[in-house]
């Protein structure tokens, strides 16, 4: 996908701090990325199932995951989301604290598209949005969002 093309995603974080930094190198680095933000699982669900006006819901080209988030979980919104054939296309970066290997591998087992931990400095997060900017925008092929709905 051409770094000029349209592309959004759905960030699923509940901590004020860290989704404001996210936006704020996101911007940066891609001013052009459409944003959107969600606090926890449910709330992910709802926008990306959203049906106003017989119209689909959201349909990001990438979704970055939190684990640690009140009412539903990053593991339990995987578990729902990958077992949808509306919503199973559409890839899902963890993005979280932990480092331990039992999220690691749980996030994985239910369809993590990729597991990254949170960096501690302002660099280190600029730099890690550099590259997921670069290798899910530009490396990867994704479908178009009018291929991710069956």
């Amino acid at each position: 996908m051409a770094a000029n093309r349209p592309f959004v995603i759905l960030l699923v974080e509940d901590e004020f701090a860290d989704a404001a930094l996210f936006e704020e190198l996101l911007s940066e680095i891609s001013p052009d990325i459409t944003l959107h933000r969600v606090e926890n699982g449910q709330q992910a669900l709802d926008l990306l199932s959203q049906r106003a006006g017989g119209s689909r819901g959201l349909r990001p080209h990438l979704i970055v995951l939190d684990l640690n988030m009140p009412v539903m979980n990053g593991i339990e919104f995987l578990r729902e989301a990958k077992t949808r054939d509306d919503l199973r296309s559409i890839p899902v970066l963890v993005l979280t604290t932990s480092d331990s290997p039992d999220d690691v591998q749980r996030a994985y087992h239910d369809h993590a598209s990729g597991y990254v931990v949170k960096p501690g400095t302002y660099d280190e997060y600029h730099q890690l949005l550099t590259t997921i900017e670069s290798y899910w925008r530009g490396t990867l092929r994704l479908p178009t969002v009018e291929q991710l709905t069956p």
